[in-house]
């Protein structure tokens, strides 16, 4: 073991944490596995793409656009599609949300074809030393962006009147209704809010890797297992399952080579499962 191994896995772990916030937060109150949530990642990495190809702009620059677009169509399917299924039936917008995958990955390649695409900015290929350490520059900007997310998240849903209409919502929605709560808007709101923190992370992702219309179901296994790790509604822990699934991936294939990173990523899973099955920081609710 050697201190750019750890460090690597760290920050490749604050990458992982950007991947899996938003995919914590709808489950967390909506109670709702969203199976189409690696294609919203790969929905801003090609917005970002399209925006670079058509409007001149870079990744970052086309970051707000990306985020604003990604968030509205979120909204859209979950106030008109989703929730209607949901308040009937959890089963229902489960496979809903398989059918929007699916539907996802066709139109993207539809679009782009299976070429692999990647978003071209600088923090690609640059690279650091510090205190002896090498690493790659995109590896830490997303470390910095989840940390600041998932700081922001946890304040929102903690400290804010909308963050308590939400947790009450996420803790029992027919009483909510009954006290006026608006419990259809909450669960687009939310929605929303988390395909705006996976749009960061897909435009990070896109910066760090190439991607391909069928990239996001990686990404969603990994997701789960994120969010397993942590608890299910933690956004702290969200991040510490993140930090941990990354250094254990970057040990793995230190140490065994680069086949068992994911395969390191399923053995974790299930002995977390087996040992502490409620996560790491386990909350009732997203916190």
């Amino acid at each position: 073991m050697n201190a750019d191994t750890v460090v690597n896995g760290l920050l490749l772990g604050g990458l992982y944490a950007l991947v899996a916030l938003g995919l914590s937060i709808v489950f967390g109150v909506l109670r709702l596995i969203n199976l189409a949530h690696g294609e919203l990642l790969v929905a801003g990495a090609y917005l970002a793409y399209l925006a670079g190809e058509h409007l001149g702009l870079g990744p970052f620059a086309a970051l707000p656009l990306v985020v604003a677009v990604t968030a509205a169509l979120a909204y859209l399917l979950q106030r008109f599609l989703l929730t209607g299924l949901l308040v009937r039936s959890a089963d229902g917008a489960l496979v809903a949300t398989f059918g929007l995958s699916l539907l996802a990955q066709g139109a993207f390649a539809q679009g782009f074809d299976s070429t692999p695409k990647a978003l071209s900015s600088s923090l690609s290929t640059s690279g650091l030393t510090l205190a002896g350490v090498h690493t790659r520059t995109a590896y830490l900007v997303a470390f910095a962006a989840a940390a600041v997310l998932c700081a922001a998240a946890h304040l929102l849903l903690n400290r804010t009147r909308l963050g308590t209409t939400v947790r009450a919502a996420a803790a029992d929605p027919t009483t909510s209704g009954l006290m006026g709560i608006d419990i259809r808007q909450v669960y687009a709101v939310t929605f929303a809010l988390g395909a705006a923190v996976t749009a960061v992370g897909g435009v990070l992702l896109g910066v760090t890797y190439s991607f391909t219309p069928t990239t996001g179901t990686s990404y969603l296994l990994i997701g789960i297992a994120v969010v397993v790790l942590g608890g299910v509604g933690s956004v702290a822990g969200t991040f510490a399952g993140a930090l941990l699934l990354g250094l254990v991936q970057s040990l793995a294939a230190a140490q065994f080579g680069g086949g068992y990173r994911d395969l390191s990523v399923y053995l974790l899973f299930f002995v977390v499962l087996a040992l502490r099955p409620q996560g790491l920081l386990a909350r009732r609710a997203a916190s």
